[in-house]
């Protein structure tokens, strides 16, 4: 009898475990509601990295401010480390940089410049 209760439960943790399987991450699509590709870009706010696969490579952080909706945001290695930095230690950030158009015509997103770290009054 307890024979049949071990088959039962083992049966039963297989099934629910299988049913737990991990999912896979789904683009995000993020657009402005303002852009000009080639224009200018200088605002102060937080980041964040980037969640699942961007409309380009080179994405892989989002810019959020108080007069904008989230902006996809692409930065070289040194800027990069200092965006990395303050998205660990939620700092906000002075990005500046231009607008660049991705691989598909809806996708626009910031290529940072100039990265600068937010002096906090804490």
């Amino acid at each position: 009898m307890s024979t049949l209760r071990i088959v039962i439960v083992l049966v039963a943790a297989f099934v629910l475990a299988g049913c737990g399987g991990p999912e896979r991450a789904r683009p995000v699509a993020i657009r402005p509601s303002t852009v000009r590709v080639g224009g200018e870009f200088d605002e102060v706010g937080t980041i964040s990295f980037y969640p699942g696969e961007s409309c380009a490579s080179q994405v892989m952080f989002i810019f959020h401010s108080s007069r904008s909706t989230s902006i996809s945001l692409a930065a070289p290695w040194k800027e990069s480390q200092i965006l990395k930095e303050a998205v660990h230690s939620h700092r906000s950030v002075r990005v500046i940089g231009k607008w660049r158009r991705g691989k598909t015509s809806d996708c626009s997103y910031v290529e940072a410049t100039q990265v600068e770290v937010q002096k906090s009054l804490w």
